[in-house]
Parts: structure tokens; sequence; C-alpha cells
């Protein structure tokens, strides 16, 4: 029934027609009143509303019960200067609701910039609502990766090209390096000749015509890449938390072909250590082999899963790569290009730098590898560092498709991708380096090296007795750091390791104070401990334990 509107020009007559119609409603409501106070039901007090009139809380109180008729004081409270009751109609109360809603599921999606998007796959207000277009996903995923990897940077303000490396042809010439790391071919270096050659000497080369046959050589470039792998995530990098940071390939392949992204200072690209474990990706192994010279691989007998990571699909475009760092737990590292070019810079492990000195704070280091080859690597090759510092320059060299780059334990090295790159990389512990391995990885990673040693004394007892040679700590190495979490090539960085040298130990066994005297006393100091030097002191031990008269505890055992 439609109200009738009463103004103030309403004749008399009208007035007297409506005035019972308003007793009756007064008199409703009155009696409305009175039921509520009663009712335990729980009512609405009063709304809060925004700036914008969205509802955003509605506060209930529960009404003191009070005669029959008569309302509460927190009703009296509520009502309006007419003398009626505040009331929230249900739709009112309906859209506060949806409102509140909304705003919560969008505030969800808002990104570290603050943009609208998140993980919703809507735009826009409740008109003009519509689905992103593959492009805006796509872009969407990759603004939210580089948020993740670099929080530091803002991606809306520009700062991942804020230094514009791209603009300068001279970030990525490789005019004027020397070519100091020397090449070797598989066809001609047998396995024996390269293990005294370079292993135990603990020397970098360049080794060529050891991946002929790969299928990775044909199968593994972008376009074919993406066709295969298009929906599987590789890892790009790791958050704050140390969480990885994924993305799909068909996410990187247009990054790495998107003019934009590639004014990138240091662009994200692909280093994933767990593609040989995933479903997605596993078919990977198949494409390469394991060179030669790096089929001895004693981590895995502390297996598969104990074994820290170890291998690693590399996939980067120009100005990425990796700052100087050391492989971790004295691990070797081979790195086999398919495509494209790397830049790398050694340091000899045995020339005393540390971190402070290869990046030291105050310049400008933002842990990128571009960055370091523009501020730090100049510095190496300048007069204060070899003649006043005493340290060595590095040693250059530019690696070409096809070619494996062999890096030692204990160099230091940075990588620079020239262009866009696909490469393999794994790192090894062999008979000829393990002492060193050992002593790291005893300390670095003790429940690990427990089951590896357990597993070595059945598949390894020479090696086992290496071990048990070994003495708690290093004079040299009291202040050394282990790490298990990078490679040769990773972006994550890696602790000091202990110098290739070994002089002499301090051990409270009679083996250790032996070997002390040897080289700190009568023999020449700094000399390097050899594997039979070692066997020696097993040997020793053992005789020392078979002659030795058990303790009367070992007495009540037996």
């Amino acid at each position: 029934m439609a109200a009738r509107i009463i103004t103030a020009e309403s004749a008399p007559s009208d007035q007297n027609k409506i005035r019972p119609a308003q007793r009756a409603a007064t008199a409703s409501r009155a009696t409305g009143a009175a039921t509520r106070a009663q009712s335990p039901r729980r009512d609405l007090e009063h709304i809060s509303w925004t700036k914008s009139g969205r509802a955003m809380t509605a506060a209930a109180v529960e009404p003191t019960r009070s005669g029959a008729g008569v309302p509460s004081t927190k009703e009296a409270a509520a009502t309006n200067s007419s003398g009626s009751p505040t009331r929230v109609l249900p739709e009112t109360r309906d859209k506060a609701r949806h409102d509140a809603k909304y705003d919560k599921k969008k505030s969800k999606g808002k990104d570290a910039d603050g943009e609208a998007g998140g993980d919703s796959d809507k735009e826009g207000g409740k008109e003009g609502k519509r689905k992103l277009t593959p492009l805006e996903r796509c872009e969407k995923k990759i603004r939210a990766a580089k948020r993740a990897t670099r929080s530091e940077l803002s991606v809306s303000g520009g700062e991942w090209q804020k230094h514009g490396y791209a603009y300068d042809p001279k970030v990525l010439s490789a005019d004027g390096l020397g070519d100091d790391i020397e090449r070797i071919s598989a066809k001609d270096v047998s396995v024996e000749e390269f293990i005294e050659r370079f292993e135990r000497p603990c020397r970098p080369c360049v080794i060529t015509d050891a991946m002929e046959g790969w299928a990775a050589n044909r199968e593994w470039t972008y376009d074919k890449l993406r066709a295969k792998f298009g929906r599987h995530k590789f890892k790009v990098g790791s958050d704050d938390d140390g969480y990885a940071v994924r993305l799909k390939f068909n996410h990187i392949h247009h990054y790495v072909n998107d003019p934009a992204h590639m004014r990138d200072d240091s662009p994200l690209y692909i280093f994933d250590g767990s593609f040989g474990d995933k479903e997605g990706s596993q078919p990977l192994l198949k494409d390469y082999d394991v060179p030669k010279y790096f089929k001895e691989d004693l981590f895995r007998h502390a297996g598969e899963k104990r074994r820290p990571p170890y291998r690693w699909v590399v996939i980067g475009p120009p100005r990425s790569g990796s700052s100087v760092h050391v492989d971790p737990l004295a691990t070797s590292a081979w790195n086999a290009l398919i495509s494209g070019h790397k830049r790398w810079a050694l340091y000899p492990p045995n020339a005393g730098l540390t971190k402070p000195d290869l990046k030291p704070k105050g310049i400008g280091l933002d842990g990128e590898s571009v960055t370091w080859f523009q501020r730090m690597y100049p510095k190496t090759r300048g007069k204060e560092w070899t003649e006043v510092k005493g340290f060595p320059k590095p040693m250059d060299c530019v690696q070409k498709p096809g070619e494996i780059m062999y890096v030692p334990d204990g160099w230091w090295h940075a990588v620079l991708n020239l262009d866009h790159t696909v490469a393999v990389t794994q790192n090894v512990v062999t008979t000829a380096r393990f002492p060193k391995a050992w002593r790291m990885t005893k300390r670095g990673r003790p429940k690990m090296s427990a089951q590896w040693l357990r597993k070595l004394r059945t598949a390894r007892p020479d090696l086992a007795a290496v071990a048990d040679a070994q003495p708690w700590r290093a004079e040299e190495s009291a202040g050394e750091k282990t790490s298990s979490s990078s490679s040769s090539s990773s972006s994550e960085e890696s602790s000091d390791t202990e110098p290739d040298t070994d002089p002499a130990f301090v051990d409270a066994n009679a083996a250790a104070m032996k070997l002390n005297r040897l080289f700190l006393g009568g023999g020449k100091a700094g000399g390097v401990v050899g594997d039979e030097t070692l066997l020696e002191m097993a040997r020793e031990r053992k005789e020392r334990a078979e002659n030795e008269p058990a303790s009367p505890k070992k007495k009540r055992a037996r």
C-alpha cells in the first residue's frame, strides 16, 4: 500500500484523517521496543561508516532486561532525536556484510607495491569486472617473482634498471680479457692424467670434446624447452625467508624475449637444483652424461636424500650470473655450457683471500654478479691489490659452447653470462680431494657425515681409514666456515672454506701430535699432508687399539 505524504499545506481535514494511523504506528513501535527489551536476541546498536560510505563494523549489544514496555538504558541512548529507536534494515546489514567480505578479499589481492591484483585473476570493482589476459597474468607472475627475489628493489619504481647496465656495451665486452685457463681435449687426456695434472694439484682447466653426442646440444633451446616444459616451474631465486621462488618456463620464455625486461641490470635466471628430483623436469637428466673425469661421486654413498644439492640446470640471459663465492663443503665443480658464452674470474685458494677482501663493504655491491664485475673486479687488477696487498690477479676465461669448466675446491670464482646461455653443472667429491671434503662435511653436516662414514666403511674402507685419521681441527682452519647451499655457478653466496694447504694439525691423540711435531717442529712449515701420511696415522691408531689392554669397563662388557 502506497504511503500518503503529508505536507504543511495539507488541509486540516486531512490531518484529522491521518491521526488515527499515526497513533497506531506509535503504539506498534512501543510494543516492538518492549518485546526487544525482553528478548534474549542480540540487536545492532550502531554502524560505523567509512568516508566512502561502506559499512565496516556493526556492534552488537545485549539489552538489559527491564519491565514490560520499558526500554533499556542502552536502547534509550540509541534513540534518535525524534524519539524513535535506531533500526538497521536487513538490506543494509546484508550490504555491510558483503562489502566487508569484498574488501577483505580485495586486500589480499594487493601486491608488494600496493597495486591491485595479487593472486586474483580478476580486476576492477563490481562494475567492469574482468579476467586477466594470459599476457597480464604472465606479467603479474614476473613482477611477483622480482619482488620476492629482491625485495629491496621497487619494481614499479624502476629500480631493477637503475644502473643502466643494459645501455653500456662495455658491461658485456670481453675485449682485453686474457685466456689464463689451460684447455685440454677429452680425447687426448686420460682420467689418470687428469687426476695427476689437475685434481691433485688443485688446478682449474677447460675441457673440450667431452660433450659430443649429448641430446642437450640440440634439445636445450629456449623454444624446445618451452614446448616440453612450458608449464613446469623452475627456480629463479629465493625470497627473504630462503624459500624457492619459481616461474613456469612459459613465463621465463616471455621474460627473456621481452625488450622491457631485458633492460634489467641483473635479470632473473633459472638456477634449479631440484630438476632431477621433480617428475616434470626429470627427462632433462637423459639429455646429458657425466664426463668421464667426474664419474666418481663419493657423496652418492651418503644417500640421495641426505646429500647436499649437487646438480643444477642453469639458463640465463645476458648480465645474469653469480657473484664471487667458494663452493661449499670443499666440493669441486664442472660446468658444461650448451649454448652462449660465460665470463669467468678465478682466484687461487692459497693466496689468503677472504670474503671481506673480495666483497668489501662500502662500494655498493648488491650481491649481483654484474655489479661485482663492474665495481670490484677492476680493483683486483690494480697495483694496490697486487703490490700493496700482495694478492694475485684474477685468472680470466671466456667459456664457449661445448666446453666444460673445471673449478677445484677452494677457488674463489665469479660468473657472468655474456649472452643467452644454457648450461648444466654438478659438484663432486673425488678420492684425490677427499680428506679436505671430509673435514668440511664433518663440521658443516655432522649427521650426514656420520651416515656417509658408515657407508664408506663398506664401499670404500680405504677412505674410511683416511676419515678416521683426520683430526678434529686444523690449526689454520680455526676460524673457517662451512656452507652447503651453493655451487660453482649459484647465485647464492657461500662462506670461506679452508685454504688448500694443510700444515700441522692440533689434536690430543698421539697421531695428530706426531704430525704436529713433523710439520711445525722438525718438518717444513706449511707442508702438504698427503694421503700416505693419513693412512699411516690410521694404521698406527688401529695397532694401538689392538695392542692396548682392555679397560675394566670393556672386560665387564665382554
